[in-house]
């Protein structure tokens, strides 16, 4: 293979994307999810889930949960919660052009103390295609601390995670890939929504 023939292979897929949306009018609207404002009760028998469509996403797994003196969620006192570390994604609108693209979140491994090291397994997926794939780590916690000084981690990511179409989790030992008991914690989740819309974007 040339060494230029990467090159002309991108430039025809980024044609080929230009194309397919040069005749649409596409609107683009960040988020920030934060998790405080949404409903949260215990005992909760049934969980308490994240709604359809909040900000534009959809949750499969995760719901909403609360600081309970352990890990220090990163704003406020809600967080969106995994228990059994994995999940999913997904953007709400299935429209013929929707997609969203993931810029930072605040993360944590919540399984007790002690916890080994976890390792945060993504996969970032475009109408059904893998696009990205990336693992994360949060550090292991030992005893001897106070529960202030849990605190969660937090990341950013790149053009790799633009236009996706859902996003998977799944968590596990860093050490050695085996179980890890525990949940996983995400807060202050920044992306953006892009969406085939009408004349004005809202």
């Amino acid at each position: 293979m040339s060494r230029f023939q990467p090159f002309f292979l991108l430039l025809f897929s980024f044609y080929l994307v230009q194309a397919a949306t040069s005749s649409l009018n596409i609107c683009v609207k960040n988020y920030e999810a934060k998790y405080d404002e949404l409903h949260w009760e215990e005992p909760f028998e049934t969980g308490n889930p994240i709604p359809d469509g909040y900000k534009g996403l959809n949750y499969n797994i995760f719901q909403v949960d609360r600081y309970d003196g352990f890990i220090n969620p990163d704003s406020g006192l809600q967080y969106a919660m995994s228990f059994g570390g994995g999940g999913n994604i997904s953007v709400h609108d299935s429209g013929r052009y929707s997609f969203f693209s993931l810029k930072s979140f605040s993360y944590a491994c919540s399984g007790g103390v002690p916890q080994p090291e976890c390792a945060i397994s993504m996969w970032g997926f475009r109408a059904g295609s893998l696009v990205a794939h990336r693992v994360i780590t949060y550090p292991a916690l030992e005893p001897g601390h106070f529960p202030s000084e849990f605190i969660m981690n937090s990341t950013i990511f790149d053009w790799r995670w633009a236009h996706l179409s859902s996003v998977g989790f799944a968590i596990a030992r860093a050490d050695n890939g085996g179980t890890l008991y525990g949940g996983l914690m995400i807060d202050d989740f920044r992306y953006s929504v892009e969406r085939e819309c009408n004349s004005t974007c809202s």
